[in-house]
């Protein structure tokens, strides 16, 4: 049995009773499908007694108002080998506390349950769907970070990553080390090509997610080309006053080369602050207009104050009716020590962790940006809809999830450092946390 509490203590979030003591599966439920649910004790500490009665009650946040004596479903239950069990149609896509008391129940003890367990009831378009932890765009020694590829892809994966890609600056082939480090490794993260682009004359920096080929390589090797046609898309423009019009057709020409090597094409930090805002904002106007990208990296490493004006250029976008695919990424420059590593990443929801399916769902709007900073609170943006979704599986889910990532990436650390043990070890541990999170969406 893993210690849950004392390892999310070491990375300096606390484990709620709930899930120290018990655990509840499954835990996302289809609206509308009568499920047989289990509350089984972590421990004879936590054992349902066999002589008692407990009385179980079924509270919808989205519909709940105790202030006027709501009347909750509710059901008496005896526990079985210390566990309960029980079947119930949960409605709506909500969260729904599931607040267990032993009877009889007094008014006076319903501040005291024994424990409130929360569930998820989502609709089918999204039940199909995996929630997974990603990261868009870091770095590695190769670039301006500090580890070599290998050691970053353990440490991410120490940390609750369940997909990453190495996005290294003008680089596309230290994500391909990262990648073949690993490639006869039985591991459950899975690790992606990628880069950041920087075309000739142009500012914008653009990720490469997943793509087969460097893009970098494209100009670099050939720039006569890059710039004929970069000439004829401009044939074809008529940007308005302010934008200028290579550095626009030189977006479009790197996100279309993205796309044709299989990436996924990322608009990155254009509110990063190097003297002044890294990009004019009559450029992010048009490029917000007429969207030549994939994906918009709401979140990204650097000052609060970027995030603050990317968050809220996002918000009005939104309000204006734009549909923006959203990413969150740390940019990350080291993963031992220093900043913005595990500050932020994204939620995507996913019918499983291949390339493709991971691309669809953040193009079809499956994905939420999470920003953590230390010692606060997370903050969840996207559509509402998923906000609240990932805000439960942020308190219910990851903190279990991250435990078993924790192991497996500190081995493989171990293996490309040399311990002929780890192997041996990881081979043991694949498939944990897709176990887990099969545990949690089946009875």
């Amino acid at each position: 049995m893993i210690d849950f509490l004392s390892i999310n203590e070491e990375r300096g979030a606390t484990m709620k009773m709930e899930l120290a003591y018990y655990e509840i599966f499954p835990k996302i439920i289809q609206s509308g499908v009568r499920t047989k649910i289990t509350i089984r004790p972590l421990g004879k500490h936590a054992e349902f007694k066999d002589d008692a009665e407990y009385m179980v009650m079924f509270l919808p946040m989205d519909e709940s108002n105790e202030s006027l004596d709501t009347e909750y479903d509710s059901v008496v239950l005896r526990s079985d080998d210390g566990s309960l069990y029980f079947d119930y149609e949960f409605s709506g896509e909500q969260a729904y506390i599931v607040r267990v008391f032993r009877t009889p129940v007094k008014d006076a003890e319903r501040d005291r349950p024994v424990g409130n367990f929360m569930v998820y009831s989502l609709f089918p378009d999204l039940y199909k769907l995996r929630p997974y932890k990603g990261e868009f765009h870091c770095h590695s020694y190769h670039s301006d970070g500090n580890e070599a590829p290998e050691i970053v892809a353990a440490n991410y994966r120490k940390n609750g990553f369940d997909f990453m890609a190495l996005t290294d600056h003008h680089l596309w082939y230290p994500s391909k080390i990262a990648v073949d480090a690993y490639k006869d490794t039985p591991i459950d993260l899975k690790l992606f090509y990628g880069e950041e682009v920087h075309p000739f004359r142009n500012h914008v920096h653009m990720v490469n997610f997943g793509g087969s080929y460097s893009v970098n390589e494209l100009f670099e090797k050939d720039p006569d080309r890059y710039y004929r046609e970069i000439n004829e898309i401009m044939e074809g423009l008529e940007v308005p006053e302010g934008v200028n019009a290579f550095q626009y057709a030189s977006c479009v020409w790197c996100f279309d080369r993205i796309r044709e090597s299989g990436g996924l094409g990322i608009f990155c930090h254009p509110h990063w602050i190097a003297n002044v805002y890294h990009i004019p904002e009559k450029l992010i106007d048009y490029l917000f207009e007429n969207i030549p990208f994939d994906a918009f990296e709401l979140l990204g490493g650097h000052e609060v104050y970027s995030n603050n004006m990317q968050t809220a250029y996002y918000n009005e976008a939104r309000a204006k009716g734009m549909k923006i695919p959203i990413v969150g990424a740390s940019d990350s420059h080291g993963t031992e020590f220093g900043n913005w590593f595990n500050w932020m990443y994204t939620i995507v929801f996913s019918e499983d962790l291949e390339l493709e399916s991971i691309k669809d769902s953040v193009k079809n709007l499956y994905s939420v940006a999470v920003e953590h900073y230390p010692g606060e609170a997370f903050r969840v943006y996207g559509p509402y809809r998923l906000v609240k979704y990932a805000d439960f599986l942020l308190n219910e889910y990851f903190p279990l999830h991250h435990a078993l990532c924790y192991e497996e990436g500190r081995l493989m650390k171990d293996y490309v450092c040399g311990d002929t043990k780890a192997l041996e070890l990881l081979r043991l541990m694949k498939g944990r946390t897709e176990a887990l999170l099969e545990k949690c969406f089946k009875a």
